[in-house]
């Protein structure tokens, strides 16, 4: 159920925090979850605590909050989706903090701006480095895993206290990523450039150990699985695509009841500053999907250390440009207050659902005077394929030396083709 901008939410008493959302209740929740998340809690597949949270104001944050100001009715869309300038009409330069502070529903074009401010939620998280195990879960269980370390490198939208040097204006991000484990796929590379130009595809190279070859692979199947997961390279950390190749409308508003990690509110926060520059997480260990929790009942692929907590969203469908895209249409739910993801849903081009996914939300942070943005907590992002009845998860790896970093400065070397040829030999 959505509602417009200016109708009048009903609350529900029965799930008020405290109270625990499974088989036994689950019509309280409807119009407050995806319908076939809904459907997940009336089987009993998920079952999970509800609570509440105050987000920190990241407006209210010194930096981001006078970039803000600078901000307002300075920015616009091109036809094509891209950010420009409104005076010059122009490519936008570089960017600090959401690009579009007020979200105007009337707006036609309220529905991508909506999503460059997600982008730029995350830019203003800097640069990371982590580790990652990925896993195929059936109805039996665990059925294969892998284990990928991988580097993120931002060139827009970062804090001033962490901005690097900038010599490709060209660039928007890199991303380089090492599969670690198991034998058959260990020390596949992959190394992603891409780029601000609408018209220049993401440039991607791929090194496989048993070609002992580095091959420039082609960047249109993103909507496929990753090494044949359910999760794809454009879900990334909730969405990853390039704005300009969708078409968006923005759908409504509603709120959702969203899944948070638990240890990231109940345990303090294992920060640590690294003498590079930077901050570090260290994720608490432990079960973090049903099937590795004796006696679990529901679904395997169940987040575990989640909780519910009740969200306002934007409500955002887009539409591929690309008929051969696997989807024909995602509807996206964006945080009203700090533009995260929540659930999407995936459909195809005939209209029936084929895929959800969904991004587990974190507390934040104040981890210095006016600076947020310190994630803490180990939550698992899940890709669902329903008609298949099986996930895949991923989540970053616990442990005290496991790195787990954000805000870290990092050479472009690191995501150079040299790199790329001399790591895989």
């Amino acid at each position: 159920m959505l509602v417009s901008a200016g109708a009048v939410r009903i609350g529900r008493a029965e799930l008020r925090p405290g109270t625990v959302l499974g088989s036994e209740n689950w019509e309280e929740a409807k119009g407050l979850l995806p319908d076939e998340f809904l459907e997940a809690y009336r089987r009993g597949d998920f079952r999970h605590d509800i609570r509440s949270w105050d987000p920190p104001r990241l407006a209210e944050e010194p930096i981001f909050a006078a970039a803000l100001k600078e901000n307002e009715g300075r920015y616009d869309l091109d036809p094509e989706g891209s950010i420009i300038d409104r005076t010059t009409g122009k490519p936008a330069g570089d960017i600090v903090a959401w690009p579009f502070p007020k979200i105007d529903p009337t707006d036609p074009r309220a529905a991508a701006k909506i999503v460059w401010n997600y982008f730029y939620t995350l830019y203003y998280g800097g640069n990371g480095h982590y580790r990652a195990d990925l896993l195929w879960v059936s109805r039996h269980g665990l059925d294969r895993s892998i284990s990928v370390d991988a580097f993120f490198k931002h060139y827009d939208g970062q804090h001033p206290r962490f901005r690097e040097a900038n010599d490709r204006k060209d660039l928007l991000s890199q991303t380089f990523a090492e599969v670690l484990s198991p034998a058959d796929v260990q020390g596949i590379l992959s190394l992603t450039w891409r780029y601000r130009d609408p018209h220049a595809r993401d440039s991607v190279w791929t090194y496989v150990p048993s070609l002992r070859r580095t091959r420039q692979v082609s960047p249109s199947n993103r909507s496929d699985g990753f090494l044949g997961s359910d999760l794809s390279q454009d879900d990334g950390p909730y969405f990853d695509g390039k704005v300009q190749d969708f078409e968006w409308k923005l759908v409504g508003e509603q709120d959702l009841l969203v899944l948070f990690d638990r240890p990231s509110f109940d345990r303090p926060a294992l920060l640590s500053r690294l003498p590079q520059g930077g901050w570090r997480m260290v994720i608490p260990g432990g079960a973090r999907v049903g099937y590795q929790v004796a006696d679990w009942k529901g679904a395997p692929w169940c987040p575990v250390q989640e909780i519910l907590v009740r969200r306002p969203h934007w409500v955002v469908e887009a539409v591929p440009k690309d008929r051969y895209y696997l989807y024909g249409k995602i509807v996206f739910r964006f945080d009203k207050d700090i533009y995260l993801g929540s659930y999407a849903s995936k459909y195809d081009w005939k209209g029936m659902l084929l895929n959800s996914y969904v991004a587990v939300r974190t507390n934040v942070i104040s981890v210095a005077p006016g600076e947020f943005w310190g994630w803490a907590g180990g939550a698992v992002a899940v890709g669902i394929n329903w008609k298949l009845d099986r996930a895949s998860t991923a989540g970053i790896v616990a442990g005290t030396d496991v790195p787990a970093d954000s805000r870290i400065p990092l050479s472009g070397d690191v995501f150079s083709l040299q790199r790329l040829h001399s790591e895989g030999k």
